[in-house]
């Protein structure tokens, strides 16, 4: 049974559901994107196969919303205060959407724990958006209900400008770490350029593509990615 749990991150609470269950030695961890909410994956956690944890970084959700820590080092400490939450052992990565950059920031700087990645609809990147673009997308709204409900804005405005462009294609690919990537059909943040960068840095990768899915690769069928998140972390198990 699923249940709200909350961690201390220093200066933050940090809100995450927790599957419960079975780890098999090593939980799933998954880091969603910028306008998701823990709540909207409660029916997708088991499809998983395993313990599954979804985190709410601060500012968003439920966790709680401090005047600083927007950088993407400090976002990273937040997954990593649940992940020594729930284990002191492995833990397989999984990402969505603008989540992947804290993801990976914490998985890069703490690879020994890692025991797979799963990439949903991004690329190993930190990016910057312009005001426009940020403005814009705090003024919409996403599975129904506005942005302005599902984080603080004044968190997310020290998100946007706490960004710094960087790149971690290389760092990923140097250590070698089991790789699943998932891009949409909408192929805005994964073009063809990007797709083929995956090809080329990541030759053992696992690379699919959902081509009737937009950017929310949880639309139309909302359990494709956690079953394939399921048979890549198993596969990863055993070849571990």
């Amino acid at each position: 049974m699923t249940v709200s749990q909350f961690t201390d991150s220093g200066d933050a609470l940090i809100h995450y559901l927790d599957s419960g269950g079975d780890d098999r030695g090593a939980p799933v961890v998954f880091v969603p994107g910028m306008t998701c909410i823990a709540e909207d994956y409660t029916e997708v956690l088991p499809l998983f196969g395993r313990r599954t944890v979804v985190i709410e970084l601060r500012g968003h959700g439920r966790s709680s919303a401090p005047a600083t820590g927007y950088d993407a080092a400090t976002l990273s400490t937040d997954i990593g205060a649940v992940v020594d939450t729930i284990t002191d052992g492995p833990v397989h990565i999984v990402t969505f959407s603008r989540g992947t950059t804290y993801a990976l920031t914490w998985a890069l700087a703490n690879f020994e724990r890692v025991r797979s990645v799963a990439i949903g609809d991004y690329v190993p990147e930190e990016k910057v958006l312009t005001p426009e673009m940020s403005r814009r997308l705090l003024a919409g709204r996403w599975r129904g209900t506005p942005v302005s409900e599902r984080l603080d804005e004044a968190a997310a405005d020290k998100t946007f400008q706490a960004a710094q462009q960087r790149s971690m294609w290389g760092r990923l690919a140097r250590q070698r770490l089991p790789l699943l990537a998932v891009r949409s059909g909408e192929k805005f943040l994964v073009g063809e350029e990007q797709w083929s960068r995956y090809r080329k840095l990541f030759p053992h990768a696992q690379l699919i593509e959902f081509p009737d899915s937009p950017h929310d690769i949880f639309r139309p069928d909302r359990g494709r990615y956690p079953r394939l998140v399921r048979q890549h972390v198993d596969r990863a198990d055993e070849g571990s």
